[in-house]
C-alpha cells in the first residue's frame, strides 16, 4: 500500500508569517482601491458601506456600520459626502428621533449596482486563478478562518 505523500503540517512560524503575508497583502489591496472602483464613483469603503442597502429600502446609521465593520461615528462621515453628492437620503425614524436611518437615492442605487459588479468581477479573477480544489479548499477555510476571528472579538 501507498501512502499518500502530504506536506508537513505547518509551524506556528509559518502560519504566522503566511497570516501576515496574506494580511498585508489584503491591505495593500484596499489601499490601492481608496479611489472610485472602475466604471462607479464609490471607493470600496463607501461601497461596503451602502451595499447593505442592495437588499432593504433602509437601515439605520449603526446597521450600515456594523455591516461595513466601521465604527457608527466613521459611517456618518462617510455618509455626509455621500448624502452631498446625492447617493445617499438620511431620515429620522419615526418611532425614535435618535434613529436615523439611510437611503439610496437612485443614483446611488446605480453606484451601488456599478461598484457591486466590479467587486464580484474582481473576486471572480481571483477565483478563476485558483483549481476547483483550491476553490472549494478556500472557501471551507476562510469560512473557519471567519468564525474564529469573530469568536476572538
Amino acid at each position: 500500500m501507498i501512502t499518500p505523500a502530504f506536506p508537513p503540517a505547518a509551524t506556528a512560524d509559518e502560519f504566522s508569517l503566511a497570516w501576515e503575508t496574506f494580511f498585508r497583502a489584503t491591505r495593500r489591496a484596499r489601499g490601492r482601491a481608496t479611489g472610485p472602483l472602475g466604471g462607479s464613483v464609490l471607493s470600496l469603503p463607501q461601497y461596503q458601506l451602502l451595499e447593505a442597502l442592495r437588499g432593504t429600502p433602509e437601515l439605520p446609521v449603526s446597521d450600515l456600520a456594523a455591516s461595513a465593520g466601521v465604527a457608527p461615528p466613521t459611517a456618518t462621515r462617510m455618509l455626509d459626502a455621500l448624502v452631498r453628492d446625492g447617493l445617499a437620503v438620511r431620515t429620522p425614524a419615526e418611532h425614535d428621533r435618535r434613529v436615523v436611518l439611510v437611503s439610496l437615492t437612485a443614483a446611488g442605487r446605480d453606484a451601488v449596482g456599478a461598484a457591486a459588479e466590479r467587486v464580484a468581477a474582481a473576486r471572480a479573477r481571483v477565483r478563476d486563478r485558483l483549481t476547483p480544489a483550491e476553490r472549494e479548499q478556500a472557501a471551507a477555510l476562510l469560512r473557519r478562518l471567519a468564525a474564529i476571528v469573530e469568536d476572538q472579538l
